[in-house]
């Protein structure tokens, strides 16, 4: 410590026991009788003073205290957050549009299987399923085709740039000799109800 601020402390010091000294021996000799004054007047001003001022400055520096303490933490992860936050908007990026649900599905399933050279026999009824802020749509097909064109129709199905996926797989060989299965399959996509990730 410099000196300068050495002796300035001591000074400091020594000034307030000497004015500690005075206030005892006036308070030995008159009591509390002369304090009464500057005290009803010091009271008041430091409780105001301090809700006015401290309490508030407190609160506040509280929160702060807090919101650094969270930053802080949010920090840490910062860099996995981003990341994570990249590849769930990649993934969301592949869900197809909620104005679609209707036919979108249906017109995947008909589409991909007229491309793989599959006849669609029947389709059920569009069954959605409200899961948080996304919205689960399946559909069950039914068809008689051979398998290597049952393989096509699935391969093409599982790589869809859009989100499908096949939840139920059912094949039965053909009794006709043909080389033929019939196939019974639940397809389902994804459709985001809240518009962002």
């Amino acid at each position: 410590m410099p000196p300068q601020i050495a002796a300035l402390i001591e000074k400091a010091t020594a000034y307030f026991k000497d004015l500690f000294a005075n206030v005892v021996i006036i308070y030995g000799e008159k009591g509390i009788e002369p304090f009464k004054r500057p005290l009803i007047i010091a009271v008041p001003s430091l409780l105001i003073l301090y809700a006015g001022v401290y309490s508030p400055i407190s609160d506040k520096l509280t929160r702060t205290v807090k919101s650094i303490d969270n930053m802080t933490v949010v920090s840490n992860y910062a860099e996995e957050y981003e990341s994570v936050k990249a590849r769930v908007s990649g993934l969301h990026r592949r869900l197809p549009l909620l104005k679609d649900k209707d036919d979108w599905l249906s017109y995947i399933i008909n589409s991909s299987a007229k491309s793989a050279g599959v006849s669609v026999e029947s389709q059920s009824a569009q069954r959605e399923t409200e899961i948080g802020s996304y919205l689960v749509v399946s559909r069950e097909v039914s068809t008689v085709t051979t398998y290597h064109k049952v393989g096509k129709w699935l391969a093409e199905i599982e790589n869809s740039p859009i989100f499908l996926i096949i939840t139920d797989l059912n094949m039965q060989r053909e009794d006709s000799g043909a080389g033929t299965v019939k196939v019974t399959l639940n397809v389902s996509t994804v459709f985001p109800r809240g518009g962002g990730v």
